[in-house]
């Protein structure tokens, strides 16, 4: 229950930002030249950029996880995020709003604080479980560890609610964006790199881990022209419930930087 109440918080939040700056430049989002001279523009505004519909979006973030268990935890700078979306422009008549529905893949990699992987084991009951496992009961003692991480795939479904201060100059506008994504995981592993007798060695396995299969969340982005900052919260759990590591319960997070292609 507290989780859900913190998830919603997140997502009015996000909403909040969205819609008072919304009304803080609205005044700016009416095009002020005819229809013509804007149709004019912004056919200019897209020369040399290729005859497709839309956007393809690109992001890069950095991962962190809310209500990690205690003692476990992951390297921000080294937990990050690439997204590639396709998203398709439909506009909200002569309005400053438009809609942006698209498909893409999302790729994240949470790395480790501590020298530990996941894997399985036995719970009290003699359950196989998944587990928080240390790399020295796998490799052994007197190995260097640089990296420990575990990777997860989806296919995602991006919703996108835009509003633009110069509708027909884009590369010179305002953009806020209120969005929402839903994901299928398709892939999902544990890599470790390591030296051993002078060689730097990967292993890596792949497997469920008991993560969930659908993932859904919110997000925010405020930007001027091609780039924006972005936040986003998942609303969904990265583990199926009750059966992460020491039942652990995480709603994973990502800020950072969307650009679009074109």
């Amino acid at each position: 229950m507290i989780s859900s109440i913190k998830s919603i918080k997140y997502a009015v939040s996000i909403l909040a930002i969205v819609f008072s700056s919304s009304i803080a430049f609205g005044q700016e989002a009416t095009p002020k030249n005819n229809k013509a001279n804007r149709t004019s523009k912004l056919i200019q505004e897209k020369a040399g950029r290729p005859d497709i519909p839309g956007d393809l979006m690109i992001e890069f973030g950095f991962n962190w996880a809310q209500e990690n268990p205690p003692g476990y935890g992951f390297k921000t700078m080294s937990s990050r995020t690439f997204n590639a979306y396709y998203l398709y422009d439909m506009n909200i008549g002569e309005s400053a709003f438009s809609f942006h529905p698209g498909i893409g893949v999302g790729t994240e990699k949470y790395a480790f604080d501590k020298n530990i992987t996941l894997g399985y084991g036995l719970d009290s009951l003699g359950n196989k479980e998944v587990q928080f496992v240390p790399l020295d009961s796998i490799y052994g003692d007197g190995i260097s560890y640089s990296k420990s991480q575990f990777n997860v795939n989806y296919i995602d479904i991006p919703l996108e609610l835009r509003w633009i201060s110069r509708k027909y100059d884009p590369k010179r506008s305002l953009t806020i964006t209120l969005g929402g994504k839903i994901g299928v995981l398709f892939d999902s592993k544990t890599k470790v790199k390591y030296s051993e007798d002078g060689e730097t060695k990967k292993t890596k396995q792949k497997e469920k881990f008991e993560l969930s299969q659908l993932r859904y969340g919110v997000y925010g982005k405020i930007g001027y022209g091609a780039f924006s900052a972005y936040y986003y919260y998942s609303l969904s759990e990265l583990f199926n419930k009750d059966k992460g590591p020491l039942g652990t319960t995480m709603y994973p997070m990502t800020f950072g930087l969307s650009m679009a292609l074109f």
